[in-house]
């Protein structure tokens, strides 16, 4: 089947990847805010885009009989993850500055006090005081505000990223 025949499931399930991830927002921001703004929420949408993006090629490969290409399976994978990094790069900055601007000071206290924790590791591992204290005092003076143009350009460096997931994901998936 040609594309302009069948619709691109990477849409279907970018939308539902999309969902997922605001649902995983919404309970972090209940239970745990540093963890909405950490590495592991971002392996986290990590795991559920690539997922998504399965099932989405998954269901390329299935309306063509069974075989796709590389081509033809990285279509819906990476729609997927544009499609649902787009929700939750949108969720995220409406989170902070609509729904709890104060979320800001959160963000930036738990910054503080991550740094502060590791203070007996930098010791241990040799870290000048003054080098801490430099670290400690660019947290405090950083902008963690959410703005249309950094969450844009968030979102533009993780589409690369997955692009490359994306890559993997659909080589994967081919079968001639």
């Amino acid at each position: 089947m040609s594309n302009a025949s069948y619709p691109n499931p990477g849409v279907k399930w970018g939308l539902i990847g999309g969902l997922v991830a605001i649902a995983i927002g919404v309970a972090l921001y209940f239970t745990d805010i540093p963890m909405l703004f950490s590495l592991k929420y971002g392996i986290l949408l990590l795991i559920v885009f690539g997922m998504t993006g399965v099932l989405a090629g998954l269901e390329r490969k299935k309306a063509r009989g069974g075989h796709i290409d590389f081509k033809g399976a990285l279509q819906p994978v990476f729609t997927t993850f544009v499609i649902g990094s787009l929700i939750s790069s949108i969720f995220i900055y409406v989170l902070a500055n609509f729904i709890d601007p104060g979320i800001i000071v959160k963000m930036k206290e738990a910054a503080i006090k991550s740094y502060e924790s590791m203070a007996p590791m930098l010791r241990t591992i040799g870290t000048p005081k003054d080098e801490y204290d430099k670290g400690l005092a660019d947290i405090r003076n950083q902008d963690f505000s959410v703005t249309i143009a950094g969450s844009f350009m968030s979102y533009l460096i993780g589409l690369f990223q997955y692009f490359v997931v994306s890559a993997i994901i659909a080589f994967a998936l081919r079968k001639k």
